[in-house]
């Protein structure tokens, strides 16, 4: 089996995990709601506006953190959002688990599959 057909059974592997369907699911769910999606749209434009105008060199007024504040608030308390954020951040830290394992082979600290007894890739 060659490193590309690995790598989409890998793929395919994750995305059968509990969380990749929860991930899925709200995703799903944050999509059908209309003021979520409005909420969490309107936030990042205001912190892409935030972010230019500091990365031009510009003065950010009071009245415009005050306003990204606001939003961010809102978010916090959107709960369709706040559960894509956690299925997004479970998901991604399934993903940096799968990429440390793989560093342990890359660096011969992982055992082989069919070995599990006391090597340090086990532990």
């Amino acid at each position: 089996m060659s490193l590309m057909e690995k790598a989409q059974e890998l793929g395919y592997a994750l995305l059968e995990t509990e969380e990749a369907t929860i991930l899925h699911a709200a995703e799903k769910n944050l999509d059908s709601n209309p003021e979520s999606l409005r909420l969490i749209n309107e936030y990042q434009q205001k912190f892409r506006q935030i972010k230019n105008a500091q990365d031009a060199g510009e003065e950010i007024s009071d009245e415009v953190f005050d306003e990204f504040n606001q939003l961010q608030e809102k978010v916090k308390a959107d709960k369709n959002i706040q559960a894509y954020f956690s299925a997004q951040q479970k998901f991604n830290q399934l993903l940096q688990q799968v990429n440390a394992v793989i560093n342990q082979v890359l660096r011969g600290e992982s055992c082989s599959p069919d070995c599990c007894d006391g090597c340090s890739g086990c532990s």
